[in-house]
């Protein structure tokens, strides 16, 4: 149970609670913490049977995640139990289960389902550990080797021809949605020359083509167990700019890579944009796509980081730097945009 003083007790909370965190003013972890105290038991209760549990550090969602140790019926020493929020509609569940089940078949290596049950708002899956590639390199895992199977992992990705989630594909309103809530959170009381330069972003990113994208492929959400790179988080796969998961992998601000190596990871869009390129090559650019598509991808991060709080505003200015960064690096003409982020890149990543 967290203490009175720790940080990340209300995002614990909001994750335990399956609603949406806000950030909780000053002073109040130690509310945080009593609340939690009574969540807990209810959660656990959802819990199919098994010699013990433990649970999971919170992230970003709001379904919650617990180790089952030697559950019952299933053929394996520890499994990971995914709680949903309690009003959570069981057609969800199913879904997250089929999109699951689809990457499966399409050979990406997502964790094998044990039980699904809608009603009890429960998937009970694999347990992949809790090495992440943002941390393997502490664990002795060859990062340059995980770094590949994790671009060859994208290629099956963009090329599985299946529809994972009911949401519409992240198309212009969809990126510009989530560009509004950078505006708003990260970037208050900004004006109309902040939105002009938003939306040139968009209509840049809205002018690829698409393919299906995890769409937050990152390291944190990229597991590795004995030896090989495993997918998490993938529930909201969908039609999304090409280059999408690729700048997402190559710009993620948890990780301290070398600026070279990020290009480089970005670079592997070019064989995929070639045919585009080649429609209009005088308007057509290939690295100027990239960048684009990297630049809504990290202000749309910063939003998020922005209306979690907490220990996510400590990722902000890593994710803001590489913006400008590729904003000056791709001659990208969104001035405003850029002395907007200038603030925001003050600060050092999350370790």
């Amino acid at each position: 149970m967290p203490t009175v003083a720790d940080p990340a007790a209300p995002h614990r909370v909001h994750a335990a609670l399956g609603v949406p965190f806000r950030c909780l003013p000053l002073g109040t972890a130690s509310v945080a913490v009593s609340m939690l105290a009574m969540v807990a038991p209810a959660l656990s209760s959802r819990l199919p049977s098994a010699a013990s549990h433990e649970w999971l550090e919170a992230e970003a969602s709001t379904r919650r995640f617990a180790r089952l140790i030697r559950p019952a019926g299933i053929d394996a020493p520890t499994a990971v139990a995914m709680v949903f929020a309690s009003k959570t509609p069981p057609a969800e569940v199913e879904r997250v289960a089929r999109s699951t089940t689809q990457l499966a078949e399409a050979g990406v290596p997502v964790p094998a389902l044990y039980r699904i049950e809608p009603e009890q708002r429960l998937i009970v899956q694999e347990d992949l550990g809790s090495i992440a590639l943002a941390d393997a390199k502490t664990h002795g895992v060859d990062l340059r080797a995980a770094y590949s199977e994790a671009m060859a992992i994208l290629k099956r990705i963009e090329q599985a021809a299946v529809d994972t989630s009911p949401a519409p594909p992240l198309d212009a309103v969809r990126m510009r949605r989530e560009l509004a809530q950078f505006a708003s959170g990260a970037v208050p009381g900004s004006g109309p020359e902040l939105e002009a330069d938003l939306d040139a972003v968009v209509e840049a990113c809205a002018a690829l083509p698409v393919a299906l994208c995890h769409r937050d492929y990152h390291s944190r959400n990229l597991l590795v167990l004995d030896g090989r790179v495993r997918v998490i988080d993938h529930q909201d796969a969908m039609a999304a700019p090409l280059p999408y998961d690729r700048v997402s992998l190559a710009y993620d601000p948890y990780v301290e890579l070398a600026e070279q190596t990020r290009d480089v990871i970005a670079a592997t869009a070019r064989p995929a944009l070639e045919a585009w390129a080649a429609e209009d090559p005088d308007e057509n650019d290939i690295e100027r796509a990239i960048g684009w598509v990297a630049v809504q991808r990290l202000a749309k991060a910063i939003g998020t980081f922005t209306f979690k709080g907490g220990k996510w505003t400590t990722v902000i200015p890593p994710a803001a730097r590489q913006a400008r960064r590729l904003i000056a690096k791709h001659r990208l003409s969104v001035p405003v945009l850029d002395m907007a982020l200038a603030p925001l890149s003050i600060g050092g990543a999350l370790r």
